[in-house]
């Protein structure tokens, strides 16, 4: 699997990424303004907690000779456009946590949309200054692939230091001012060690639309924060266990989420719980994927398809992403 490579200053990533976006036939040229005030109210966002976004953005245009306020607009307001039109994705994914005297061990399967199987990749982002992140992308393909409306962002990241965030779905209809979802995950993983370092930084930077953060890192501690976009809550493990499918386990916050009547989340929930509890104790690398292999944890129908499943050993930073798992399994060790 190619893994493709974004270095340098923020502008000189931002070029790279336009003559990649470029090459895959982004156009940008569905994009409309619908709201003045809400670009500006972005820009003011990211200024202030990540102003090389801004910078990067900029290069975007610059690399794919696009127009700079389409970019922007894009980039900085497409996660509230498509949250206020009730964007409807499938209600996926699973992430769990284990920690025993075998070390500490993660396990995540991203389910999506099967239009976007072969279309997500892996890519590097080495920004001068920053730490070097390993990141996926599914290359916002769903609900239908089309070349010219695909781009990178960061569902999951993994830094130098063996620090990892990824984020599964949150049913909320509540969404602000902030830095995207579609940036967030890099942001944090540029920045932090620890999941602590992590936490603080969620307390300060504003997320505009809700998700859920499983964080982890080489000192195996793990929290999620459960994030609605005007609140969020830090939720930690319980006796050596941590999962966390799409549901809130904060009660406060479970009182006003609609979870979709379709969703899995409960039950991949409670399967991935029932299959780790016996194991808590001995719990080892070989039994993360026996869990996210599991029927009723992995997904796998017409609208909803484990893309792929990623298994971490915390301690000693092995680390591997599955995919095709229902076929002929590949899989790649990640190194960062």
């Amino acid at each position: 699997m190619e893994v493709k490579t974004f270095k340098g200053s923020p502008t000189e990533i931002g070029i790279q990424l336009g003559e990649a976006y470029r090459d895959l036939g982004l156009t940008l040229g569905w994009v409309k303004k619908i709201n003045d005030d809400l670009l500006k109210e972005q820009i003011k966002i990211y200024t202030k907690y990540y102003p090389e976004m801004i910078e990067e953005v900029l290069g975007i245009a610059r690399g794919a000779h696009f127009d700079e306020e389409n970019t922007l607009l894009h980039f900085l307001t497409c996660d509230i456009y498509w949250h206020q039109r009730q964007f409807v994705t499938p209600n996926s994914c699973t992430i769990f946590g284990v920690k025993n005297s075998n070390g500490a061990f993660v396990g995540r399967n991203y389910d999506w949309h099967p239009s976007s199987e072969n279309m997500w990749e892996l890519y590097m982002v080495k920004q001068r200054g920053r730490y070097p992140v390993l990141a996926t992308t599914d290359m916002a393909t769903a609900p239908i692939s089309n070349p010219e409306k695909t781009f990178y962002y960061a569902s999951d990241a993994i830094n130098n230091y063996g620090f990892y965030i990824g984020m599964t779905y949150a049913s909320s209809n509540e969404w602000s001012f902030g830095v995207s979802v579609f940036h967030i995950a890099r942001f944090i993983a540029e920045r932090c060690k620890t999941v602590e370092e992590a936490i603080k930084l969620f307390d300060i930077v504003p997320v505009c639309t809700p998700k859920n953060f499983f964080m982890a890192d080489k000192n195996g501690d793990m929290a999620v924060i459960e994030h609605t976009s005007q609140e969020h809550r830090v939720i930690k493990p319980s006796n050596g266990i941590l999962i966390h499918t799409n549901h809130f386990l904060n009660s406060e916050l479970a009182e006003d989420e609609k979870v979709d009547a379709k969703s899995t989340t409960h039950t991949r929930y409670n399967r991935a719980l029932k299959s780790i509890e016996p194991l808590k104790d001995k719990f080892a690398f070989h039994n993360i994927l026996e869990v996210l292999s599991n029927d009723e944890v992995y997904e796998n129908s017409k609208d909803s398809k484990t893309l792929w499943s990623l298994a971490l050993d915390l301690k000693s930073g092995k680390k591997v992403l599955f995919w095709n798992l229902t076929g002929e399994a590949k899989h790649i060790r990640l190194v960062i």
